[in-house]
């Protein structure tokens, strides 16, 4: 789901929340756990893309274009959340309670309008343990479909997110050989000549008419 997309839920969330409880840790641990657990993207793109030099607006394109190599997002997982969840259960943490109520919705949302963007399911990715046996590698754990370049200013690439890429654009500014070719006006068609007999090739002899004698 697209940062914005996050956020918007996450406040809507934390509206309803609050308006039912009155709870200010409560509303407080959901938008951590709904919005601001996105900081693992952050520290991924810092510590082990070794993008130093950070710009809000480059930083979403490498990201929302698929262009990350490692994708550790160490607070995207199914085990932190049930750790999170027993450990509010064991010491009454109303804070933590927050947090987990917002991974809870947090991830799924990201399962759903993510697995838009690849042809398979994103529920065994965001596990940990599935992500560190295949080595972090993007490349072993998303099969991505090809996503646009993101040309817009930055709110618009917060709030819009990934998109596919048109393959009818494609189509056109790289058009395969077989279209090419189908494409391609046919040659324009010669009238077969006319076959002359081997006979007919040579002048025929002028006949000669006999002339009258003069007196």
């Amino acid at each position: 789901m697209s940062p914005g997309g996050h956020l918007v839920t996450t406040v809507l969330a934390c509206g309803a929340v609050y308006g039912v409880t009155g709870s200010s840790p409560l509303t407080a641990g959901l938008a951590a756990g709904g919005f601001f657990i996105d900081v693992d993207h952050v520290l991924d793109y810092v510590l082990f893309e070794r993008r130093f030099r950070f710009s809000p607006r480059a930083f979403l394109r490498h990201y929302l274009e698929g262009r990350a190599r490692r994708l550790v997002l160490i607070l995207h997982s199914w085990e932190l959340m049930g750790l999170l969840a027993l450990t509010a259960l064991m010491t009454g943490s109303v804070w933590l309670w927050g947090y987990v109520l917002g991974m809870a919705l947090h991830l799924p949302l990201d399962v759903k309008f993510n697995g838009r963007m690849t042809n398979q399911s994103l529920v065994p990715f965001y596990s940990f343990v599935y992500r560190w046996r295949r080595g972090f590698l993007s490349s072993r754990l998303i099969e991505q479909k090809p996503l646009a370049r993101l040309h817009e200013g930055f709110w618009m690439i917060f709030f819009r997110g990934s998109r596919l890429r048109n393959p009818q654009v494609r189509a056109v500014h790289q058009p395969k050989l077989a279209e090419r070719v189908l494409r391609s006006p046919a040659p324009p068609t010669l009238a077969p000549a006319a076959v002359r007999s081997p006979a007919s090739s040579h002048p025929r002899p002028r006949r000669l008419e006999a002339r009258p004698k003069s007196s």
